[in-house]
């Protein structure tokens, strides 16, 4: 059930930055054939679970940390935490990428 939530989180994540990435890769959008779209949408998702999964642990990591009252672990953890953040979010934004260029491309393809 955590996995469902999971993919339910980054899902709505993709759906909030979509405006973001729009511009993307738009430049290259006819360039790329939709075999290649779809095999670095797997590659990213592949990525960016591996990072949610990282943040989930490093979450876990904090929390346990301020349950035994290590602040200096605490604060230490906290930059690694967000860079992870960061890192999920940028591959969330090349997702969107990808999938704006296959949606446009379909649409432009009718």
């Amino acid at each position: 059930m955590k996995d469902n939530q999971s993919r339910s989180d980054a899902a709505s994540r993709r759906k909030r930055s979509a405006v973001k990435a729009k511009g993307l890769m738009a430049l290259e959008a006819g360039q790329v054939p939709e075999q290649v779209l779809q095999e670095l949408k797997r590659r990213v998702l592949e990525i960016e679970d591996g990072y949610r999964e990282v943040a989930q642990r490093m979450g876990q990591l904090y929390m346990y940390a301020d349950q035994q009252g290590l602040a200096f672990l605490t604060r230490y953890l906290d930059q690694p935490m967000r860079h992870a953040s960061d890192i999920e979010q940028a591959m969330v934004s090349i997702i969107d990428g990808l999938q704006l260029n296959a949606g446009g491309r379909l649409a432009g393809s009718s």
